[in-house]
């Protein structure tokens, strides 16, 4: 890879980019497996998991100061009680633009991303792929750094590394909420995904504390 995304404090993630303060996060994901065949029953089953790991010190470090249990919409309805809380959120990334700056070697790109939960579990079963869910609270955006690691990477190469349908965590804190609704984070760490990294086709739930989690295909509560 030709650069390296950075954070304030010249940091640098690994290429692929929290619990809430005191880490109550330690829900059991319980989901309903449904079987292709009609015939079948459907059957419930827990999967072993373990506590999300981030990939590296730098951050390790933003994981711990952020809070997982703040969501968008909480943002949306008040801003200013969160302008100065750390938050992490996942989303899927729609767009990125970037920018070659004229001096330190440095990429500018701005990314818009869709969020979706994520319950900060690494399933076991999932062939290490962190099971995302579907669903999420809409759009959110960041501007964010990298730096070259050699002069011949670009603005195309930066975009390439962040193209849209790969999977962002985000550190930051909340900014600003535009009259669409998208909310602006600063910046503070980010962490890609590949596509072969996560999935969100296994499990649709939502906010941290919702007790059960449904099978992709599997009856929701309150439909038929």
């Amino acid at each position: 890879m030709n650069f390296a995304n950075i954070a304030p404090k010249r940091v640098r993630p690994a290429i692929g980019t929290n619990l809430a303060i005191t880490k109550t996060t330690f829900m059991i994901r319980h989901f309903a497996l449904t079987l292709l065949a009609a015939s079948f029953l459907a059957s419930c089953a827990s999967h072993s998991n373990a506590l999300y790991e981030p990939a590296n010190k730098p951050e390790q470090r933003q994981y711990k100061l952020a809070s997982v249990n703040v969501y968008p919409d909480d943002v949306r309805k008040d801003i200013d009680r969160y302008t100065n809380t750390p938050v992490a959120w996942v989303g899927v990334i729609r767009s990125t633009d970037a920018t070659e700056e004229d001096f330190g070697g440095k990429i500018r790109a701005d990314s818009v991303f869709e969020h979706h939960y994520f319950d900060w579990l690494e399933d076991g079963h999932s062939g290490g792929k962190l099971v995302v869910s579907p669903r999420g609270e809409g759009i959110f955006s960041s501007r964010w750094h990298m730096k070259k690691e050699t002069i011949e990477a670009t603005a195309y190469d930066a975009e390439k590394f962040a193209h849209p349908g790969k999977l962002a965590i985000v550190y930051g804190v909340p900014e600003s909420v535009k009259d669409d609704g998208t909310i602006v984070l600063k910046y503070q760490y980010i962490r890609i995904l590949s596509h072969h990294q996560f999935t969100t086709n296994d499990l649709n739930y939502g906010r941290l504390g919702e007790q059960t989690g449904d099978a992709i295909g599997a009856p929701h509560p309150g439909t038929q």
